[in-house]
């Protein structure tokens, strides 16, 4: 063995060598030679203005079977009245869903769907946008139908209702997570909370767009003097010129044109903007000013001063924030030009919380020296790689070169604008970057916003100046109650109370209930869909809850609960504390339990003022209004007038898709240990089925483990 061996040995050794020799010689990457890129042949695009001032932009394409439109509309959110924000971006949603003259918005997604084409709208702050995709063997259907939405919508009840709760949905969510709070408040400073620029949807704005709302606006601004419209792909130019001008030749309006966006007045000065969110244990960090627009003579050394700064894994930023120092899971900025108004100048941190002041001084530090040190020949050749080597797919598909086209003649671009930035983009030297760092970056002068847990900061924000809170709570609009607290009605809420309690058992029986459990099946209904959820609920009184909720379609066990003053969530193995918001959810249903309110009636925590009698759920019923002794939770309970047993509750709260009001209607009462218990029940959201209940199980004192309501 040990002869084979020896004889092996000079084969492996010239083997290696021959391995090794080869690869000591071997080129580097940077030594190997790269033929030219060749240049970008921008294609041919036909632009044909109809009488009735529609531009055309046609572009013939054999490569797929395929015909693609998208349609420019001169308008926008800057156009709709404050008090009903997120107008223009409904409508252009409903256009599209609510129908036309011929087709409903149903329909019309069958016929789309039956041969597998597209058409979506939308709307943002300056423009709109139709896009169609389609084979082009249905072309002449898609035409039509893209015709009738443009033309011919009727914005139809039923979809400006789904839209509307959409909305809602959104706003209800919108402080979920940290990175959109940074940016909405962040443009809100910038622009000024009133800029549509800068507002947002509201519950209340949703809530006053009607359909004439919807119809006004797109009489007044989708018309011919304000569309541009790009079709590309598999046609006959002189067939597609022809059918576009049968559809949309004869469309007239005499709607003046749109007054044009407006104009931004901003200050230069510092400022420390705090949100909380206790949530969190990471903060969310945007740092910056006002931005620019397209046409500064600044532009192209811009570009390369931001990716130096903060030009992904080759910038600043990153480098030294996130490398060196290890402050950040993510870091980076951006300095924006826009068209119609000036863009942001911002610099983005996340960082854990304990390292929040910290954070902010390591990327100000950055900014800083963008106007002292001077850029390396290394970090300019990364610049302005980082931008000459993406540019190329400035032009990968026809619908991005045909929208900037469009955008670039709405506003009398050169057509050649991309390819001049180009040009002196390359010619770019450390000293312009500098001199625009200096001209443009006020790093004394920045705005701070910071979302995160402030309890768990390294130092308090004041260390870095006067701090502005902001409040980020949503406004619910609860309308104002005309109860008044008056000593007799303040009475007669107590008596009717105490024959509501007598009524359901009597006080004996509530003095002795300690604890409750219950499990039935809820059946949540959400845009005309059913979703049965499984819950089980445990109340031990004054101050615990927990329920539990399972479904195969919520993927498995969500338990909430809380424990006095703290509360947690477990879902999908995850368990997080409670947020203000939520907490003050959950201590509100425990506020309006009636267990609770009936235990309570002796020595209560809470006024009750009698409302008077009115209808609720088909029969007579006295209103008591139960009231915290702070203010700050109530409630209705309805009593029938004949039995004073509860019908109902009536109160302001939250649902998945914001705040209503809501009415608990109480039926099928049985006897649970001398106690009358409802076992079903529905809820109303101002007047629709948002879900019902059937009680399948309820104990009284049941044996429920200490623990069960300490956090995991």
């Amino acid at each position: 063995m040990r002869k084979k061996m020896t004889a092996i040995m000079p084969v492996l050794m010239l083997l290696l060598t021959a391995v090794v020799i080869p690869l000591a010689g071997a080129r580097t990457i940077d030594d190997i030679e790269f033929p030219p890129l060749r240049d970008i042949r921008m294609p041919d695009v036909e632009k044909v203005e109809l009488n009735n001032g529609i531009v055309l932009y046609l572009l013939e394409d054999h490569q797929l079977p395929l015909v693609e439109a998208m349609v420019r509309i001169g308008a926008g959110g800057y156009l709709d009245p404050p008090e009903k924000t997120g107008l223009a971006s409904m409508m252009a949603t409903v256009m599209r869903t609510g129908g036309t003259d011929k087709m409903t918005g149903d329909e019309i997604d069958e016929a789309l769907e039956s041969i597998g084409a597209s058409i979506e709208t939308s709307m943002g702050s300056t423009s709109g946008n139709v896009s169609m995709n389609i084979l082009s063997e249905y072309a002449d259907t898609g035409l039509e139908i893209l015709a009738d939405i443009l033309r011919q919508p009727v914005f139809a009840e039923d979809k400006i209702g789904l839209a509307r709760t959409a909305e809602r949905t959104a706003i209800a969510r919108r402080n979920d997570d940290a990175w959109p709070i940074c940016i909405r408040e962040f443009r809100k400073i910038v622009y000024g909370s009133e800029s549509p620029y800068a507002r947002h949807t509201e519950y209340a704005t949703i809530d006053n767009i009607a359909r004439e709302d919807m119809i006004e606006y797109h009489r007044q601004y989708v018309t011919p003097r304000n569309l541009m419209i790009a079709v590309w792909g598999d046609f006959d130019r002189e067939e597609m010129l022809a059918e576009l001008t049968a559809l949309f030749g004869d469309w007239s309006s005499d709607a003046p044109a749109p007054p044009p966006p407006p104009e931004v007045t901003y200050e230069f000065e510092p400022g420390i903007h705090y949100a909380e969110k206790d949530n969190v244990t990471q903060t969310n960090i945007l740092i910056g000013h006002i931005g620019g627009f397209l046409d500064d003579p600044d532009y192209h050394s811009l570009i390369v001063m931001n990716n130096v700064l903060s030009g992904s894994f080759a910038g600043r930023l990153f480098n030294e924030v996130r490398s060196k120092k290890g402050l950040a899971y993510a870091v980076g900025g951006k300095y924006i030009s826009n068209i119609e108004y000036p863009g942001i100048f911002y610099n983005y941190c996340f960082t854990k919380s304990e390292s929040t002041v910290e954070a902010v001084r390591a990327v100000i530090n950055e900014i800083q020296r963008m106007q002292t040190v001077k850029p390396t020949a290394e970090e300019m050749k990364k610049a302005k790689d980082g931008y000459l080597n993406s540019f190329v797919f400035k032009f990968d598909s026809k619908k991005s070169i045909l929208s900037r086209m469009m955008d670039y003649d709405y506003h009398g671009f050169p057509s050649d604008f991309l390819f001049t930035v180009k040009d002196k983009l390359e010619g770019v030297t450390a000293d312009d970057v500098q001199r625009v760092a200096r001209d443009h970056l006020q790093p004394n002068n920045m705005h701070v916003v910071v979302v995160g847990r402030g309890e768990d900061f390294d130092e308090s924000l004041s260390v870095l100046g006067q701090v502005d809170t902001i409040d980020i709570s949503i406004p619910t609009g609860e309308p104002k109650d005309d109860v008044a607290l008056t000593e007799e009605s303040l009475t007669r809420g107590m008596e009717f109370l105490k024959m509501a309690v007598d009524a359901c058992g009597g006080k004996n029986q509530f003095d002795d209930v300690k604890s409750l459990s219950s499990r039935g099946t809820m059946t949540i209904t959400i845009e005309q869909t059913s979703l049965p959820v499984e819950q089980t609920s445990y109340y031990v009184f004054p101050d615990q809850t927990k329920d539990v909720i399972a479904s195969p379609m919520l993927g498995g066990e969500i338990v909430t609960a809380i424990n006095g003053e703290s509360g947690w969530m477990t879902q999908g193995g995850q368990t997080i504390d409670l947020g203000a918001e939520q907490m003050k959810e959950m201590q509100g249903d425990l506020f309006r339990n009636t267990f609770r309110v009936f235990k309570l009636s002796g020595e209560p925590d809470y006024q009750a003022a009698y409302a008077g009698r009115e209808e609720v759920a088909g029969v007579p019923a006295d209103i008591v209004k139960i009231i915290s002794l702070d203010g700050e939770m109530s409630f209705k309970l309805a009593l029938a007038a004949d039995t004073h047993l509860p019908v109902a509750k009536m109160y302001f709260g939250q649902t998945m898709t914001g705040p209503a009001n809501l009415v608990q209607i109480f039926g099928d009462y049985r006897d649970i240990s001398g106690i009358k218990v409802p076992f079903e029940y529905t809820i109303e959201a101002d007047g629709n089925q948002m879900g019902s209940m059937v009680v399948e199980s309820f104990e009284i004192n049941p044996d429920i483990p200490e623990d069960s309501f300490d956090r995991p």
